[in-house]
């Protein structure tokens, strides 16, 4: 069945909410950092991030432009893989980064965790992706489970590409365990890494160190 890859609209976000809670309700660090949080306040956290990034309603330290963009099963209509392109004309500032600074959380999230996490991940962007160079950073990518392997994700992360090339500019990515191959695939090439014991944090014994990779794409010369 064909994908269509399409730019997403505010009144997409109770669907993207909902993919949201199927791709990364699974993930190790998502099940410590919300576990406790009940399923309809994720949906509510899900939906409303994505309706104010889409109606401009967040504001942002950080000079930006977002592109939120998805994937669609052109049969049933549904949303195959979701993601989110940054391009970010002055380079990147960890202090200035609203998801690192850290906004509102549900009742019940692990607030520590996310701290953590986010400020790591500020770091490794702010020393990999360009702290006062123009690029373009890969927010957000996931693939419902119900369409893997289909080729959606790879739509998505090759977006960019084309926008980035034109301009002679890198493309960056935090890469978990589970999309690091298809980064590579698509051209990217690691370049630094984080770990995060969530053994460490309430409902994280047993689940051990994740990783995430940093990972760049440089410019491709236009053909």
């Amino acid at each position: 069945m064909p994908l269509t890859l399409s730019h997403c609209l505010p009144t997409d976000a109770p669907e993207l909410a909902r993919a949201s809670l199927a791709i990364w309700s699974p993930i190790p660090r998502n099940k410590v950092a919300f576990g406790k949080v009940p399923e309809s306040s994720r949906l509510k956290m899900y939906e409303r991030d994505f309706y104010d990034g889409m109606t401009a309603k967040k504001q942002y330290k950080l000079p930006q432009r977002k592109h939120y963009l998805k994937v669609t099963d052109d049969a049933t209509g549904e949303i195959a893989a979701c993601g989110v392109w940054v391009y970010l004309p002055e380079g990147y500032c960890p202090e200035d980064d609203e998801e690192v600074v850290m906004g509102l959380l549900p009742e019940g999230a692990n607030g520590e965790l996310m701290r953590e996490f986010c400020g790591m991940t500020g770091e490794m962007r702010g020393e990999h992706a360009g702290r006062h160079k123009a690029h373009w950073l890969l927010w957000l990518l996931g693939t419902h489970p119900n369409h893997e392997r289909r080729g959606a994700a790879a739509q998505l992360i090759r977006w960019a590409f084309p926008h980035a090339d034109a301009a002679g500019l890198r493309c960056y990515v935090d890469a978990s365990k589970l999309g690091h191959p298809l980064y590579r695939k698509c051209g990217f090439e690691d370049v630094g890494e984080m770990r995060l014991d969530l053994d460490k944090y309430e409902g994280g014994k047993g689940m051990g160190v994740q990783r995430w990779v940093a990972m760049v794409r440089e410019p491709q010369k236009m053909r």
